[in-house]
């Protein structure tokens, strides 16, 4: 079958099954959940697993398999899978060493890479239509005044008093389903996890290229001292000269606190834009599937598909950029003093 082949029958399979969706299921808006839902029963040495901890081990394998497929059978003119892969791979690494180098590209393509491909896959792996409607289905217990389930992360509500709505597909009436399935970037624990891997990292580099001295961006204190001493002449200092070289060394110490608050920003930052991005543009999805049939939603849908990728790249091109700046930038600031 030809490319093109392939190609329109991939979309016409899709736009099938979108129609198919808008038909046979009733999706309805659900109460917007900002911590990922527990799935029932599922503990594990008193560990709760949430359905967007399931979503990240799958997303692991995905890519696990992705690379053992695509190598298995390597060949000196790739063709199919293995052309793809390393058309994508070569593109992220000469991407890497246009920002940061040939020297440190080596170390710090396994790790940015890594990050990219997996972001990527969860940011799009949360728009599969339909997905909010699969998973398991507990009975509602509704709190008084309250038209949602009572218990936080159930994912469907149930019908208004007198609207004649079927039980969700597979649920018996009166009760609601928990998505067994949710884009881990919609879940703040795995996006700080990832973020403080990042500034993590950024240390470790910086202290492999500049040493312990690398520390000294964020509590520099030798300006004040060297105001005590002569000068660079080797002269000694009058009053007003270590007055001068004490308030810039000041500076300098400041300017390192800010460094120090500027770590842990990028750990807030970090996090918070991949969440708010993956999560309103799943709840947009889901307010417009509620609302119009899915087939309307593809353009939308096609947006965020875009939006998914410009994330995943913006936190893979931030973290090589903080993993050059902490290799290279300091030693610049010491051989200017």
């Amino acid at each position: 079958m030809k490319t093109r082949d392939k190609i329109i029958l991939a979309v016409v399979v899709t736009v099938a099954l979108l129609v198919a969706g808008s038909v046979f299921l009733r999706f309805r808006l659900p109460p917007v959940e900002v911590r990922a839902e527990p799935l029932p029963g599922a503990v594990i040495g008193g560990f709760q697993i949430t359905n967007t901890l399931v979503t990240a081990l799958l997303v692991d394998v995905i890519l696990v398999v992705l690379a053992f497929i695509g190598t298995r059978r390597m060949q000196l003119v790739p063709s199919g899978l293995q052309n793809f892969l390393e058309w994508v791979v070569e593109g992220v690494y000469n991407l890497t060493e246009s920002v940061a180098g040939a020297k440190w590209t080596p170390r710090f393509f396994a790790i940015v890479a890594t990050i990219f491909f997996y972001v990527l896959i969860s940011n799009w792996f949360g728009l599969i239509p339909g997905l909010a409607a699969f998973g398991p289905c507990v009975p509602h217990s509704a709190e008084e005044g309250n038209e949602y389930a009572g218990r936080p992360g159930l994912a469907a509500p149930l019908p208004s008093e007198g609207e004649d709505v079927g039980a969700p597909l597979g649920c018996q009436p009166g009760d609601v389903i928990i998505p067994l399935f949710r884009s881990p970037s919609t879940d703040l624990n795995n996006n700080f996890a990832l973020a403080l891997t990042s500034v993590f990292l950024t240390q470790v580099f910086g202290v492999l290229a500049l040493g312990p001295g690398y520390f000294t961006k964020f509590l520099n204190v030798k300006g004040m001292l060297r105001a005590f001493g002569p000068d660079e002449h080797g002269e000694r200092r009058g009053c007003a000269g270590m007055v001068g070289a004490f308030l810039f060394g000041a500076i300098d110490f400041f300017v390192g606190i800010l460094e120090t608050i500027s770590e842990f920003a990028k750990i807030i930052s970090f996090s918070f834009r991949l969440f708010g991005n993956i999560f309103a543009g799943e709840v947009m999805l889901l307010v417009l599937a509620s609302l119009v049939p899915l087939v309307l939603t593809l353009p939308f849908l096609g947006l965020e598909v875009f939006v998914g990728l410009i994330q995943a790249f913006i936190f893979y091109i931030l973290t090589v950029a903080f993993f050059t700046v902490a290799t290279v930038s300091h030693g610049h600031e010491e051989e200017s003093h």
